[in-house]
């Protein structure tokens, strides 16, 4: 049994892009004149066979807007969720850094100089003490009345 041609392009679009994708070499596709000669040849006449085309032509180039903006979309997500992996990879790096805890060298090390640090403040300190009370002597004796009345 055969099945009746629709006037519909749908089925013939769904047979030209089987063809079309066995064939290694891409189709050209139709002109507007050869697309209103098949409708012509299904029956339409001149003006319902442009119509069609029209309708036809403009529903391709709608599923070609559609697709190519959720291409769009979907490069963007793409692009964020790259962009989010990379800072959060970062993240974690720093993380890391930060929550290192010193070894027993290091350790050591810092006790060693804290303790150094501590006994040379202790060793200078009487030395910046006693500096700091002959200024403020000498600051008081400069300004005391009672030692200028002559």
């Amino acid at each position: 049994m055969e099945q009746p041609k629709f006037p519909n392009s749908l089925s013939q679009t769904t047979t030209t892009t089987t063809t079309t994708t066995n064939n290694p070499q891409r189709k050209k596709p139709p002109t507007p004149q050869e697309l209103i000669s098949h409708y012509k040849t299904q029956g339409l006449d001149q003006e319902q066979a442009s119509i069609k085309v029209i309708e036809d032509l403009q529903s391709v180039l709608f599923r070609v807007i559609a697709s190519n903006s959720k291409n769009k979309k979907d490069r963007l997500v793409g692009d964020t969720s790259k962009k989010i992996d990379v800072i959060k990879s970062r993240l974690a790096i720093v993380d890391l850094k930060l929550d290192t805890k010193p070894g027993y060298g290091e350790t050591f090390a810092l006790g060693v100089a804290s303790g150094a640090a501590l006994n040379g403040i202790g060793c200078v300190w009487p030395h910046v003490l006693k500096g700091i009370v002959q200024i403020w002597s000498a600051v008081r004796t400069a300004t005391d009345p009672s030692s200028t009345g002559s």
